[in-house]
């Protein structure tokens, strides 16, 4: 029994002293992280929009002439033709390094209605109402990234 036990204790002071190679994993080998791409947007190109809301327009009546007859201008009253309008825009823009240049067409249909009662000829009504607008204009801009700051003038013509 000695020499079992003798022999047993001298196995496992040898398998302490062994290697012990297979669980040991070389060092993993130092890389840096890769950088992220950084995005870089461009702003030229076609679109097509759609739009809709609120409008308002201020409009003021004059009378010069009464049957044919030409007069003083009289003030006759203002009103708001308020309602609403949808409608779409379709346009081109184009990019020179930090400089962006568009051109843009957009059409409305409309229901801005307003009316006044007449100051001069009181028992008649004064009446607006709009059911077309339709807009032509340039973009001048600064694109800063995925922003792009612009200026917007042009023309604006409706049918009332």
């Amino acid at each position: 029994m000695k020499k079992l036990l003798l022999a047993s204790a001298s196995l496992f002071a040898l398998s302490a002293l062994a290697p012990a190679s297979a669980a040991d994993l070389a060092a993993r080998p130092y890389t840096k992280a890769p950088v992220a791409p950084i995005a870089v947007y461009n702003w030229s190109g076609f679109y097509l929009g759609i739009n809709g809301g609120g409008a308002s327009s201020r409009n003021c009546w004059d009378v010069n002439n009464i049957f044919g007859v030409p007069g003083p201008d009289t003030a006759e009253g203002c009103h708001n033709a308020t309602g609403g309008v949808v409608g779409g825009q379709i346009g081109y823009r184009w990019q020179s390094a930090n400089w962006v240049f568009g051109l843009e067409a957009q059409g409305d249909w409309a229901n801005l209605k307003g009316s006044n009662t007449s100051l001069f000829l009181a028992p008649l009504v004064n009446e607006t109402k709009i059911d077309a607008l339709g807009l032509f204009t340039g973009q001048v801009g600064y694109a800063w990234n995925n922003v792009l700051w612009y200026v917007k003038g042009g023309a604006a013509v409706t049918h009332a």
